[in-house]
C-alpha cells in the first residue's frame, strides 16, 4: 500500500459509468479525481504514474449486501474493529464501497449493529459506506437460513426506531416482507430516510405494488427468498421485476441462480435498475472452512456456502465475480456489467453524486480489472492496494 499525493492513471480502457474513454488518462489529486486528458503531458507531470495498459478502469464496485468478510460475520463482530476486517477483505477484491449487513438476529440485538457502523464511520474506515438490517420482519416460509425463532411479524415503535435509527447519518437499506408489516410502516421509513427493500417475501403482486407506493424502491437478492413465478399465480417475482421504479438485486455467483433465470430477469427489468449484489459471508477474503450463523454451522466448499442439509447460506465469492459470471457466461457487455455493481447501486441508494462515476470532482475510488476481469489495483482515496489476481 502506497499513498501518493498525485496520481496518473494512464493506458487503461474507462468506463466512466457513462461512457467508455480511450486515450485519456485520470489524475488524482489529493484523494479526488482531478481531471480526465485528453493529452497528458508525462514528463511534466510532478507525481507517480501507473500504467494500466491492457486493463479496464472502473468505479470502484459498491456491494450493497456484505454479510462477512475475512473469516468475520458482521452478525458476530458488530464492532468497528470486526467491521475494518471485513471492509478490508472485500477492498482487496475491488470493492471499495459496502453495506454491512446484519442477518435476523435476537430482539434485543439490533443497537449493537448500528452504534458499530456509526462509531466505525466516525473513526474513518474507509470503504463503510452504511448499513442493512435483512430482516426480522421477514416471511418465515420464506425465511433461508434466517432462525424462525427471531422472525417478526409484530413491529411496534421501537423496532422501527431500531432500523431507521442510522437512516438519518449514513445510508441504510431495511429488508422486509411486505405482507408482514402493517399499513404506514414502510412510508414511515422511507420518511425517516431508509431504502426499504423486499425480500424473504410471499408477497402478492397487490401487495408489492401497495408496498411501492408507500415508497418501497429495491428488491433483496431477487428469486432466492421468493416464490416461483406461476402463469397465474406470478407472486412477488414478477411485480418487482415489472415495475421500473424497483431496482432489483441479484446474486450472479453460478449458484443462487440458473444462468437462464438470471439472463430472462435482466432482460425483463427496466434499463439501469438492475444491480448484482454479493450476499458475502466470512469465506470471501478468509480462510476458515466452517462458520457460525446464530448458532447454525456453516460449511465453505468452492463456491457455496451450505447448511448440514445442503441449502445454500449466503455468498461465497466477491461482487467481482458478479461480474465477471454476467459478461463470461450471459454476454452482458462490460461497460453494463460494470453499471450494475458501481452506477446502479449508487442511485438506488441515492449517493451517485459522489460514488459510483469515474468524473472530475468525484472521489477517487476506482479499480482496475485485468483482461480476466480480475481486480490488479485498487484506489480508495490517496490510498494504493496493488493486487496479485488469483489464479483462474
Amino acid at each position: 500500500m502506497t499513498e501518493p499525493r498525485r496520481l496518473a492513471l494512464t493506458g487503461a480502457t474507462i468506463y466512466t459509468g457513462d461512457q467508455v474513454l480511450s486515450d485519456r488518462a485520470v489524475v488524482i489529486e489529493e484523494g479526488a479525481i482531478s481531471s480526465l486528458p485528453t493529452e497528458f503531458d508525462e514528463p511534466r507531470f510532478s507525481g507517480e504514474i501507473i500504467e494500466l495498459t491492457g486493463c479496464s478502469l472502473a468505479p470502484g464496485l459498491i456491494d450493497l449486501q456484505v454479510n462477512g468478510g475475512g473469516d468475520r460475520l458482521f452478525n458476530d463482530s458488530p464492532s468497528p474493529e470486526g467491521l475494518a476486517t471485513i471492509v478490508d477483505a472485500h477492498r482487496r477484491q475491488g470493492t471499495t464501497d459496502l453495506l454491512a449487513t446484519y442477518v435476523t438476529g435476537p430482539r434485543a440485538g439490533l443497537t449493537d449493529p448500528a452504534r458499530a457502523v456509526v462509531q466505525a464511520i466516525a473513526l474513518g474506515i474507509d470503504g463503510l459506506l452504511g448499513l442493512h438490517f435483512e430482516g426480522p420482519l421477514l416471511s418465515p416460509l420464506r425465511r433461508g437460513v434466517h432462525d424462525p425463532l427471531l422472525l417478526r411479524n409484530d413491529p411496534d415503535d421501537q423496532l422501527l426506531d431500531d432500523l431507521a435509527s442510522t437512516a438519518g447519518s449514513c445510508p441504510t437499506v431495511v429488508t422486509l416482507a411486505p405482507e408482514v408489516v402493517p399499513a404506514g410502516f414502510i412510508a414511515e421509513l422511507v420518511a425517516r430516510g431508509a431504502v426499504v427493500s423486499a425480500g424473504h417475501t410471499e408477497a402478492t403482486p397487490v401487495q408489492i405494488r401497495r408496498a411501492i407506493d408507500e415508497g418501497l424502491r429495491a428488491a433483496t437478492h431477487v428469486w432466492n427468498g421468493m416464490p416461483p413465478i406461476a402463469s397465474r399465480e406470478p407472486g412477488p417475482v414478477a411485480a418487482l421485476l415489472a415495475d421500473p421504479r424497483v431496482w432489483c438485486g441479484f446474486i450472479a455467483d453460478g449458484q443462487h441462480l440458473a444462468d437462464e433465470t438470471l439472463a430472462f430477469s435482466l432482460a425483463a427489468k427496466a434499463a439501469g435498475r438492475s444491480m448484482l449484489v454479493s450476499d458475502a459471508m466470512p469465506p470471501v477474503g478468509g480462510s476458515e472452512k466452517t462458520f457460525l450463523l446464530e448458532g447454525l454451522e456453516i460449511t465453505h466448499a468452492g463456491d457455496r456456502c451450505v447448511t448440514p442439509q445442503g441449502n445454500l447460506a449466503g455468498g461465497a465469492v466477491p461482487l467481482v465475480a458478479g461480474v465477471r459470471w454476467c459478461v463470461e457466461k450471459l454476454g452482458v457487455p462490460l461497460d453494463e456489467a460494470i453499471r450494475m455493481a458501481t452506477l446502479y447501486p449508487a442511485e438506488c441508494l441515492g449517493v451517485a453524486d459522489r460514488r459510483g462515476r469515474i468524473a472530475p470532482g468525484y472521489p477517487a475510488r476506482l479499480v482496475a480489472l485485468d483482461p480476466a476481469i480480475r481486480p490488479v489495483l485498487v484506489v480508495t482515496g490517496s490510498r494504493l492496494d496493488h493486487i496479485s489476481p488469483a489464479p483462474r
